[in-house]
């Protein structure tokens, strides 16, 4: 069995190394950790005796070599000439890397990220161990299999090590973002007393001020919204809420009847399209104080009039993959999962879902022939969501029996079926689930009501 070692805090990895020692492992380390274990009676070999050199250019070069590498890598020792040591274990604690510190780009890792790495890609024939938070487990693992623990346990450290070095990686990011040099300045952040950068690729500004930090989230959501669509769609979003969405026939359809669902709430709003902003289209939203308008392309005579008669930045949409990862920050660090790509398959649950996963949970859609007419976001309750989302929807004049009524839930308790009832609501969608659904089923029968069942959940925190 032979280890090697590099670590940053040498005096946490001592009960380690010294019990791979009492179990005759040969135990090889980075020329520091060397010097360290040799002087705690610890027989240790330096790892300048394979590459030839103590470190160099100051200590930033010492394990990147060849010879290293190869015995990290190697499925067998059959891989290797037989004077090539075979790494079963890598124990490795990566630098501390503090954006705070004077010389913060000194403080990024290479060397030990990389050995991480390729032991735990590695993991069916190495032992990847990360850094002191792992060093009572490998102790704990060498003691009871008196060597390397089996391929499950190995496999689980590989997963964990390649989380540790992402959340480094992710560490030093923050502290490049950290540099307004390196991103684009925005207006202000969610307050006008909060300094905002975005760094990525900023969408094409053709009029108005700059953008701020609640535009581009506002602009992101709609998007998600009204992309891929063939038919014209448009959305109206304040908060990053959608207050009034349509896909209609026209492009001045779609946008009339958006604007009909909230005109209240659309005062100030930001709009995003899925179509060309042709001159006429602008010249109907006289009236409508619209903050940013976000389409893919802009007629240049819808440009000059909306420059001329309207205080609204002109956008033009960036064309983008849908993303594949979803970032934000929590706890000081950061969460990141895959995107919510989950499209309904019947195109008109597809739309009031595509509303839904922009509202908060617990959230209601209400919609009628594609246009949006009543929504609850963020409520506590279930059934409150329900019962705000069908007030709103009261307010148009359209028939509840033409009404769809989708859930971001299941519902718990049947007093949401009772209450869509009463309204004279006859469709509704829902993901499946709870306790008590089949009670929900048997309710929604005795009604005549038509309930479907989402192929996903869209929960939104």
């Amino acid at each position: 069995m032979r280890f090697l070692f590099s670590v940053w805090n040498k005096e946490e990895v001592l009960p380690l190394a010294r019990l791979a020692a009492n179990l005759g492992a040969e135990i090889w380390a980075s020329s520091g950790t060397a010097r360290t274990f040799m002087e705690e009676g610890i027989p240790t070999h330096s790892i300048e005796l394979l590459t030839g050199f103590s470190e160099l250019l100051g200590g930033r070069v010492k394990t990147l070599h060849p010879a290293i590498f190869a015995g990290i890598l190697a499925r067998s020792p059959d891989e290797l000439p037989s004077t090539a040591p075979i790494w079963d274990v890598v124990v490795v604690e990566l630098y501390p890397f503090e954006r705070e510190k004077e010389e913060w780009i000194e403080l990024i890792d290479i060397g030990g990220v990389t050995l991480l790495r390729a032991a735990a890609k590695n993991f069916r024939r190495t032992w990847a161990v990360a850094g002191p938070s792992h060093y009572r487990e490998a102790i704990h693992l060498l003691e009871r299999y008196q060597g390397v623990p089996p391929l499950e346990i190995r496999y689980r450290f590989a997963a964990e090590t390649f989380a540790l070095t992402a959340a480094y990686d992710a560490k030093i990011a923050r502290g490049f973002i950290a540099q307004p040099t390196q991103a684009e300045p925005l207006r202000y952040g969610e307050n006008p007393h909060q300094q905002a950068f975005f760094l990525g690729d900023f969408p094409r500004i053709l009029n108005g001020k700059l953008l701020s930090y609640n535009n581009l989230l506002d602009i992101s959501i709609g998007q998600g919204i009204i992309q891929g669509w063939t038919k014209p769609a448009c959305v109206i979003l304040k908060h990053t809420q959608p207050c009034g969405a349509a896909l209609a026939e026209t492009p001045l359809l779609a946008y009339q009847r958006a604007l009909s669902a909230d005109p209240s709430a659309a005062y100030g709003g930001v709009v995003v399209c899925n179509f060309q902003i042709e001159k006429e289209w602008a010249q109907h939203t006289k009236g409508h104080f619209i903050d940013v308008l976000a389409a893919p392309a802009f007629h240049e005579e819808a440009v000059e009039w909306l420059a001329q008669h309207k205080q609204t930045t002109l956008v033009e949409l960036p064309v983008r993959e849908p993303a594949t990862w979803e970032v934000r920050s929590a706890l000081g660090g950061l969460l990141w999962q895959e995107a919510h790509l989950g499209d309904e398959t019947d195109p008109e649950l597809r739309w009031a879902a595509r509303l839904l996963r922009a509202l908060y949970s617990n959230a209601i859609v209400i919609t009628a022939n594609g246009q949006l007419l009543g929504t609850a976001s963020g409520e506590t309750s279930r059934i409150e969501a329900v019962r705000l989302a069908i007030e709103r929807a009261k307010k148009h004049p359209i028939p509840p029996e033409s009404l769809l009524l989708v859930s971001d839930g299941f519902f718990p308790f049947p007093d949401s079926i009772e209450l869509i009832h009463k309204a004279g609501i006859r469709r509704v969608a829902v993901p499946r689930g709870g306790k008590r659904q089949s009670e929900i089923e048997a309710l929604a029968r005795k009604y005549d009501i038509c309930l479907t069942f989402l192929e996903y959940r869209h929960f939104r925190h």
